[in-house]
């Protein structure tokens, strides 16, 4: 079924992984199910009494909120549309930000590091940089070259991985939407992408590899690797078929899809939610649970 979608259909993947979360390009052929929000905020039920019967929904996408750090009370920044209005719900893994290789151009593509400087200081003026944030190891020699502020891994990771400060962190950027009307709405006319063309060559990827067709398996996989890859890095890229396992593929749908709301199910589904999440999440695998593999019915 995922061969036929990418077969016998025009979907195409974007060239360029970054541009598929720009707000001019929400209707792209990449995109085959999207949750379809309207421009004009009314529309996007946020009272509607039956399809929001509690009245306590933000209609339309609040995405955009979700993924923020703390940015709006650093030296040179306050709250602005163009970076967003940070509720600093969720965090990336130190394990996830670690799957990127250098050659990964969707890691630029998918998190926010830089912050410039939308109001001035005595060190910094309108447009300087005046926030960076890495998982990377900054020297603190190189540091104190510097005139804006620098998190690096020791600054935002503890060892075992736990975060340090859930306030700062490489950001989740795929979400965020400058066209906002105001620096404080918290609603978004960006569509949710559900299923997109990449997906179907991951599901295709896996399907050859649970056949044990490897050499199809990879060659999925390249598709995605290739479009991923930096200009001229495409070779540094590529996976042989006896690199393909399910940890890879799992690892790869990391990469692609992080933040799309797929993780827990892919874990679920592929047995590997609790040894992974204890594995690579301190944070949750003190209080993670066999039953956890199971969502609670509401009363």
């Amino acid at each position: 079924m995922a061969k036929a979608v990418i077969n016998d259909y025009a979907f195409q993947l974007q060239p360029n992984y970054a541009d598929l979360w720009k707000m001019n390009n929400l209707k792209n052929k990449e995109i085959i199910y999207a949750v379809n929000y309207n421009e004009d905020l009314a529309l996007n039920d946020l009272a509607n009494s039956s399809l929001n019967p509690y009245g306590h929904g933000r209609g339309s996408n609040s995405g955009h909120l979700l993924f923020l750090m703390k940015y709006d009370n650093l030296p040179g920044m306050t709250r602005d549309i163009e970076n967003g209005r940070p509720f600093v719900r969720y965090a990336p893994t130190r394990f996830l930000l670690d799957l990127f290789s250098e050659a990964d151009a969707r890691h630029e593509g998918s998190f926010k590091q830089y912050w410039f400087a939308n109001k001035s200081t005595s060190t910094l003026q309108v447009g300087d940089t005046a926030v960076y944030i890495t998982v990377k190891e900054v020297p603190d020699a190189v540091e104190a070259t510097k005139d804006y502020l620098i998190f690096d891994r020791s600054e935002t990771y503890n060892p075992d991985g736990s975060i340090k400060d859930n306030n700062l962190f490489e950001q989740l950027s795929k979400f965020m939407d400058p066209t906002r009307a105001s620096l404080n709405e918290a609603q978004s006319a960006r569509d949710v992408f559900v299923i997109r063309l990449a997906e179907m060559y991951l599901i295709a990827a896996e399907a050859e590899m649970n056949m044990g067709n490897l050499s199809n398996a990879a060659d999925y996989i390249n598709v995605i690797l290739t479009r991923a890859a930096k200009p001229g890095r495409v070779d540094e890229m590529l996976v042989t078929p006896s690199e393909i396992t399910l940890d890879f593929i799992l690892n790869e749908r990391a990469r692609e899809l992080a933040g799309e709301q797929l993780r827990w199910f892919d874990l679920k589904r592929t047995g590997k939610l609790i040894e992974r999440v204890k594995a690579y999440n301190p944070d949750n695998a003190v209080n993670i649970q066999p039953y956890h593999v199971l969502r609670p019915i509401p009363q």
